[in-house]
């Protein structure tokens, strides 16, 4: 297969952003998946020790908003997750317009920071549904 210099130069352009990005999404996943863990392991197994050493984080109302506890470092792991991985999917660039600057906003196919966003994205979702069911129920 011969390639031109042009495919030849792409190849080479390897997207270190996205990289970067995706393995900072699931080192930021692991706080939020390893207490889905323990939630599980309540539910399936009835193991108590892992599940009260983090779900009484969840529990404390009202708090401090920069107290930092348990909690808020796993949402906001989730959030921040959520966040980079988007901002690597979606491109923001300037054109000049009209009447002045237009935004325009392209898709990079990324997959792994999609999946990764997406991932994110449910999780968080499920934690805020603990946390308001915990919160209804206390």
């Amino acid at each position: 297969m011969h390639l031109t210099n042009r495919q030849a130069a792409n190849m080479h352009k390897l997207p270190v952003g996205s990289l970067v990005s995706s393995l900072l999404g699931i080192i930021l996943l692991l706080p939020a998946s390893y207490f889905i863990g323990t939630i599980l392991l309540r539910i399936c197994f009835g193991s108590k020790t892992l599940y009260y050493s983090m779900a009484p984080s969840f529990l404390q109302s009202p708090f401090n908003l920069f107290a930092l506890h348990k909690a808020q470092f796993i949402l906001g792991c989730l959030l921040l997750s959520v966040f980079c991985n988007v901002l690597s999917i979606l491109q923001f660039n300037l054109q000049p317009g009209k009447w002045g600057w237009n935004v325009q906003v392209s898709y990079r196919r990324y997959w792994l920071n999609t999946a990764i966003a997406l991932q994110s994205g449910l999780l968080l979702l499920v934690l805020i549904a603990y946390a308001l069911i915990q919160h209804i129920r206390y």
